[in-house]
């Protein structure tokens, strides 16, 4: 944890802040890779986030959304993982495959896989339209069913004697899967399940309740289209109203700082350091949190 102090004022970033190791792995797979291969693509993007997408694309990796956009060269898998479709039809395009895959992702993946093969029904806790979802779904044989929301998990016709299985997105909300956990072993009989929530969103979901119960202001660095980034501010937002969201240092306003003495920043696992670090200098020289 970072603290910066200008007279009165302390500017704290969170020190579980940006990239988190299954992100920086794919980046730098990315960065090498890029000055080696000839035609280099990404399938999607590699993180949700501006400023990384825009540096890969200055070292020429090509973004493409199926792999028919790719006739030959170097694909890259992202860290949210794939469905096992995609490898067979990656070497049948004759194209190398760079596989960044999150080994908490490939985890939750297996683990789907496994058990609709022992005949579990596979309930998977997470944002339904997210790629690392679509990836686990995928490798469930699409038999698994999705839901985003302890609520929706209530509304859900579960058969009591049914053998259940529950895993989870690596960046979900913990405290609602441990309401899900709880629902489920209270009422079917024949359940397991897998805590497949990511060691680093613990960390990081744990570090923002402090820091949004001990500060003033709370600003929430990431991109618009990252999950967990989202999920951060929400839990921010819900302790402490004085929570902002931004992507970048061009999207701070100085009256979110009215009569603030304490200012907190968290981060998204997919906002870059460089980004991070002009956020908190653009704060340090803002009026008021200037000496």
């Amino acid at each position: 944890m970072t603290i910066a102090k200008k007279s009165n004022i302390k500017i704290t970033v969170g020190k579980h802040s940006g990239f988190c190791f299954g992100v920086k792995r794919a980046y730098d797979l990315a960065c090498v890779n890029s000055k080696d291969c000839d035609k280099i693509y990404v399938l999607g993007k590699l993180v949700h986030n501006k400023d990384v997408t825009c540096d890969l694309e200055k070292r020429g990796v090509i973004e493409i959304k199926s792999l028919s956009g790719a006739s030959e060269g170097t694909v890259i898998f992202t860290a949210h993982g794939v469905g096992p479709g995609l490898y067979s039809e990656a070497s049948q395009r004759g194209l190398k495959i760079i596989d960044t895959t999150c080994p908490k992702v490939m985890k939750a993946q297996r683990l789907a896989q496994n058990y609709v093969a022992k005949g579990f029904k596979v309930l998977i806790f997470g944002d339904k339209k997210h790629k690392e979802v679509k990836a686990i779904f995928d490798w469930s044989g699409k038999k698994a069913t999705v839901f985003d929301s302890f609520d929706e998990l209530k509304r859900m016709k579960l058969k009591k004697g049914g053998r259940y299985c529950l895993i989870s997105q690596t960046t979900q909300n913990i405290e609602e899967f441990k309401k899900c956990v709880g629902y489920l072993k209270k009422n079917i009989k024949n359940f397991i399940h897998f805590d497949t929530i990511c060691p680093s969103t613990y960390d990081r979901q744990g570090e923002i309740r402090e820091l949004a119960k001990n500060n003033d202001v709370m600003i929430i660095i990431g991109g618009k289209e990252s999950a967990n980034s989202h999920r951060l501010y929400e839990i921010a937002k819900e302790i402490n109203p004085r929570t902002y969201f931004i992507e970048n240092e061009k999207q701070i306003r100085i009256i979110w700082l009215k009569k603030a003495k304490k200012i907190a920043i968290g981060a998204g696992a997919s906002t870059p350091d460089w980004t991070i670090n002009k956020v908190t200098e653009i704060l340090r020289s803002c009026p008021l949190t200037r000496v």
